[in-house]
């Protein structure tokens, strides 16, 4: 189900003038997406070093960053962690600004 989710997530336009922009569709799946990684062992055991790493980057950099892990990533496993690990990031940064 996140795989799908996030096969949607890629389809929505979040590009606007060389920016990031997110859609409310957009947040809406981040949210449902961030939701269903709760509880998944990984997230848990590295919530605090995915935390440290985000600090001081925005949620449009973090997301930036995941499509480049996506991209890079060596094996479908990475790839699929990346988004799992990440998300959740992306999610609690977008609330934090109210979205």
């Amino acid at each position: 189900m996140i795989d799908e989710l996030m096969e949607k997530l890629l389809e929505e336009p979040v590009v606007n003038n060389d920016e990031i922009v997110f859609t409310s569709r957009a947040v809406e799946l981040i949210h449902e997406i961030s939701e269903k990684c709760k509880g998944i062992q990984i997230v848990e055991q590295t919530r605090e070093q995915a935390e440290e790493y985000a600090k001081d980057l925005s949620a449009e950099e973090v997301y930036y960053d995941m499509l480049r892990k996506i991209v890079d990533a060596p094996t479908t496993l990475h790839m699929k962690c990346s988004v799992r690990m990440l998300v959740p990031i992306i999610d609690r940064k977008l609330k934090e600004r109210g979205l």
